[in-house]
């Protein structure tokens, strides 16, 4: 078994990969946090409707916020978001307010 000060060592450098691994992930937002929040918001307060299985309510977010869904899409899909709710239940997942 590993002495103290090695487990200690260890879980700085897992906790620097991780922090390393965040930057590198937020450098790729294709908005800013703020407005990626503010997205889930208007998901939220849309989700009474249901869920259609669309990016529909998204894309008309993308509209309103002058965004073009083009950058934006894909870098949803690649966090599991392939429509409105599950741009809720696996992005926000990752990418929620800390």
């Amino acid at each position: 078994m590993p002495e103290k000060s090695e487990i200690q060592r260890r879980k700085q450098l897992r906790r620097a990969e991780e922090a390393t691994q965040r930057a590198i992930e937020e450098a790729a937002l294709p908005m800013p946090k703020e407005t990626l929040w503010a997205l889930f918001d208007h998901l939220h307060a849309a989700r009474a409707e249901g869920c259609d299985f669309s990016l529909r309510r998204t894309e008309q977010f993308l509209l309103a916020h002058h965004l073009q869904s083009a950058p934006v899409v894909p870098w949803l899909e690649s966090y599991g978001g392939f429509c409105d709710c599950e741009v809720l239940l696996n992005v926000e997942a990752r990418w929620r307010r800390q």
